[in-house]
């Protein structure tokens, strides 16, 4: 297993904040099914699991947001990385959070796609 290239590594930092930003497109072409009924993106909430049409519906009804750090790190193996961040988040209104952000990537016709990710807020441990 090595460090994810820097090439997955941009990817999914860009991706990130594409999400954020509700850039569809940008969603639509670095992301990958092969089930539409399979879930794709998980959020926090109690409807969190989401295909990855219900997350580009998702995207569309909600105002842009703002990443305001994000430094990705993970792994890949052949055809597959993985990916983990902890980026502060502005969502307007409710302020800025710490969050927990995993991708799972795959390689797809020669183009790294994200085939998963998982998206929810970082709150402190409760003893």
């Amino acid at each position: 297993m090595a460090t994810a290239p820097d090439e997955v590594v941009n990817l999914v930092k860009d991706w990130l904040a594409a999400g954020h930003r509700r850039d569809i497109d940008f969603i639509t072409q670095h992301s990958h099914t092969e089930d539409e009924d399979f879930v794709h993106t998980v959020a926090s909430g109690p409807d969190g699991a989401l295909t990855l049409t219900q997350f580009l519906d998702h995207l569309r009804r909600y105002q842009p947001r703002e990443v305001l750090v994000s430094d990705p790190r993970g792994f890949a193996h052949g055809d597959v990385a993985w990916i983990f961040d902890s980026p502060r988040v502005d969502l307007l209104d409710e302020g800025v959070i710490d969050a927990r952000f995993t991708a799972v990537l795959r390689r797809v016709g020669g183009e790294w796609k994200v085939v998963h990710a998982h998206l929810s807020e970082g709150v402190a441990h409760q003893a």
